[in-house]
């Protein structure tokens, strides 16, 4: 089954889908959630919360890599197993279930030198493909709402050297890498249900 997801990519933005390439955060253990939040299919959506994620980031990202867990890579790597510019990694001795900053470690492996990366958590199944686009447009930005920064819907310049120096400080929060180390800054969103995260159960009720 062939699902199609569609937006209009910009003229201007042709350069930086050829250079950049997607991260799919889809390694948490969903312990809160009770599941594994990556392989849940919402209702009335046409793929898995990793499928939505993957097909949103192969819209603007020569090459998409997931960041699976020991749990869920096997079934990940089927789910993918067709798809030419997905790549599924799983975390990188020594920076092991240390949260998202151990996926994108090992999404770096891939691309070790500075490159352009849109992160997406399966966290946020309902993110739009017009949010997306807008953070491509600026550089070292991550997603804000009134009420909320979401640091795993970001765009920003990173090397696999920037995130291992980050990591030996011990410092494993995903938004002081965003805002210290990348520099980044935040775009405002207005609150909508876009930006709803697949925390626990009463998020997925709502999210339906």
């Amino acid at each position: 089954k062939v699902v199609t997801l569609s937006i209009l990519v910009p003229r201007n933005l042709e350069k930086e889908v050829l250079n950049m390439l997607g991260i799919v955060l889809a390694g948490g253990q969903s312990k809160r959630f009770g599941r594994d939040k990556a392989q849940v299919q919402l209702p009335g959506q046409p793929l898995n919360n990793v499928g939505l994620a993957v097909t949103k980031l192969q819209l603007l990202c020569e090459q998409v890599i997931v960041s699976a867990s020991q749990q869920n890579v096997a079934n990940l790597t089927e789910q993918f197993r067709t798809s030419s510019n997905v790549i599924v990694v799983t975390d990188q001795v020594p920076f092991e279930r240390q949260g998202p900053l151990s996926g994108i470690f090992a999404a770096t492996n891939y691309s070790p030198e500075l490159t352009d990366y849109l992160l997406l958590a399966v966290d946020y199944p309902l993110i739009t493909t017009t949010i997306l686009t807008t953070l491509v447009t600026q550089t070292d930005c991550y997603a804000t709402t009134p009420t909320q920064d979401h640091y795993l819907v970001s765009h920003v310049q990173a090397s696999q050297d920037m995130v291992r120096a980050h990591l030996l400080l011990g410092d494993l929060r995903v938004s002081h890498f965003i805002k210290t180390t990348c520099q980044g800054l935040p775009v405002t969103f207005p609150d909508s249900q876009a930006f709803t995260n697949l925390n626990n159960m009463e998020a997925l009720t709502n999210a339906k």
